[in-house]
């Protein structure tokens, strides 16, 4: 089995590669694509960028290039609901966009308008999460939203979220990687810590807790990976 991790920054994938042993570095269209192991299991690492354009792309090279069995994106995120903080873990359960209305993709190959994550890694994720005991978070298995835009209006995050009252948390990738993956019939899954609330003080919370979030998703990542088949 060959899983192959995604963050859209550095500081997301840095814990996995401290952690893992690297065998072979290969760099595709100024992409960097880390190929190696962790616990006996079969890595490939990348960062791919900010947005669902460098999301997509950097999927489906992961995918056409390097054969992944399963796809994991690891990283921060913007917390929307009360009861979801900062440092707190979304496992997510589904995604979808919210710059893109559902009901037109639903009407557009590949025809899906909520793409749903991989049971087997949701399962881990949340053995993963539980293992953890000294853990000062706690985490939730939640749907999340994905657009073009870092959030930092609390008003436009209660108008983006009223038609997803369940989604957990907004990012700027996972729905992109999510509709690549589903086109070449490859499980993936989403592994998210939150970094900001997507209000009006987003900015500086972000600044201030964006390493701790990428490490507490990047812990809940590699206790995940030892809970996944070798």
């Amino acid at each position: 089995m060959r899983y192959g991790i995604i963050g859209a920054m550095p500081v997301e994938i840095e814990k996995i590669k401290q952690n893992m042993t690297i065998e072979k570095e290969t760099v595709l269209h100024e992409i960097h694509f880390y190929e190696g192991s962790y616990e006996g299991r079969q890595i490939v690492l990348v960062t791919c960028g900010v947005g669902k354009v460098n999301a997509g792309h950097t999927a489906q090279l992961l995918i056409d290039k390097f054969a992944v069995d399963k796809v994991i994106n690891v990283g921060v995120a913007g917390g929307i609901q009360p009861d979801v903080h900062v440092g707190d873990v979304v496992i997510g359960v589904s995604s979808t966009t919210y710059d893109v209305g559902p009901s037109i993709m639903g009407r557009y190959f590949p025809f899906v308008s909520n793409y749903e994550y991989d049971p087997e890694v949701i399962e881990a994720a949340k053995a993963a999460c539980e293992s953890i005991t000294d853990r000062s978070w706690k985490y939730v298995v939640r749907p999340t939203i994905t657009g073009d835009m870092f959030i930092t209006d609390s008003m436009l995050k209660e108008k983006l979220l009223s038609p997803f009252p369940d989604a957990a948390c907004i990012d700027m990738e996972a729905q992109a990687m999510a509709q690549i993956a589903k086109i070449y019939g490859v499980p993936i899954a989403n592994i998210r810590s939150i970094s900001d609330n997507a209000d009006d003080e987003a900015t500086n919370t972000y600044k201030e807790n964006e390493a701790i979030a990428a490490e507490i998703a990047g812990t809940v990542l590699l206790e995940t990976l030892k809970r996944l088949p070798a």
